[in-house]
Parts: structure tokens; sequence; C-alpha cells
């Protein structure tokens, strides 16, 4: 089992030939493609999206609408999760 860190960014996703996935992740989008790459997850079984995770289409890819957080779990299954969007409650 393979564990990565969590990225944080755009997730593009291209299905290879064999049915793995590949997974960049870019700090911005060029048109359809990634822009300033910083992470890849190649020939992964897998991609688990968490919810709030919204994808469309880019070209030969599919990325998600907004910055996610991105990483590697059980059985290199590429976990791909919403950022949140607040504290939650503050302690006083």
């Amino acid at each position: 089992m393979t564990r990565t860190p969590t990225d944080r960014g755009i997730a593009f996703i291209r299905t290879n030939t064999d049915g793995t996935k590949n997974v960049y992740v870019a700090m911005g989008v060029s048109g359809s493609a990634p822009e300033d790459v910083v992470a890849m997850h190649l020939n992964r079984p897998s991609v688990s999206l968490g919810g709030g995770v919204t994808l469309v289409e880019a070209g030969a890819m599919s990325r998600t609408t907004e910055a996610v957080h991105v990483s590697s779990g059980e059985d290199d299954v590429v976990q791909i999760q919403a950022r949140k969007r607040n504290l939650g409650p503050l302690l006083a």
C-alpha cells in the first residue's frame, strides 16, 4: 500500500488504454490543459471522488471545477476530496 501526502489544486483525470487512471494536480487551467502541475499520480487502478467534487470535460481528460485535496490511499486508489470552506466553530 502506498500513501502520499495531500496535494492541493485542480485535479485532471485521464483514463489510460489499459483502464488505469493518471491524475495531475495543477495550480491552474490554461484552456482545457493543466497549468503548473505540482503532482502526478500515474497508472492508478481507480479514482475515488468525495462529496461535493464536480468534474467537467477538459479535452481528453476531465477536471475538477474547483481546487481539491488529492492523495493516494489504500490499494493505490487516488482520493479526491473537496476543500473545506470554513474553519468550523471557533473555541472561545
